[in-house]
């Protein structure tokens, strides 16, 4: 019976005076690159897309579907739990048409028609963690709440007025809702 024996392969040893591969400096660079990135696509980009990511482009949004674009779009700019209710007051139970055409044919009747809208915040404050806990019971997953100011410019063929008011609004998945649908507007001098 024959015996070989093996040898044991010597460890590779390092030479000090050899630098580090450019892979071994890339590899940490590039996962530091993609976590950058990850976390921009996570946390900014949602709030800079949408017609409903700062009260901004909410308010825009509201006021532009209510007197110049598609009412149907209304309920799009309300939380989940108010939408229904917004349905049943806005037809009146569901018979009639939206009673938000009556204010679109008044807002005709004074400055003509192709009306356009701008709005603009005035005021968007923090409205507290008291109001956020009292909003919290009634919108699942509200994570903030402020208080707008804002102001509306109506534009028509023949005439312009300027409108303001004040509201709640509430961030909910990333995206803004008004709080409410009774939205009281009040004429600028």
């Amino acid at each position: 019976m024959s015996q070989t024996s093996a040898k044991p392969i010597p460890a590779k040893k390092r030479d000090p005076e050899k630098k580090p591969s450019k892979f071994a400096l890339f590899l940490p660079a590039a996962l530091l690159a993609v976590l950058a990135l990850a976390a921009f696509f996570l946390f900014a980009l949602p709030s800079l897309r949408g017609d409903q990511a700062n009260p901004q482009k909410l308010i825009q949004k509201y006021y532009h579907n209510l007197y110049a674009g598609d009412l149907k779009k209304l309920p799009e700019c309300l939380p989940e739990e108010l939408r229904e209710s917004f349905e049943q007051v806005s037809t009146m139970g569901g018979v009639s048409s939206s009673i938000y055409l009556s204010y679109r044919q008044q807002m005709e009747e004074e400055i003509g028609e192709n009306i356009r809208v701008e709005a603009k915040l005035t005021a968007n404050e923090n409205a507290g963690s008291d109001k956020l806990n009292a909003t919290q019971k009634d919108f699942d997953g509200a994570t903030a709440v402020n208080l707008a100011e804002f102001e509306i410019k109506f534009t028509g063929d023949s005439g312009s007025v300027t409108m303001q008011g004040v509201t709640y609004v509430t961030k909910i998945g990333g995206q803004w809702y008004l709080t409410t649908y009774n939205l009281l507007l009040d004429r600028v001098a």
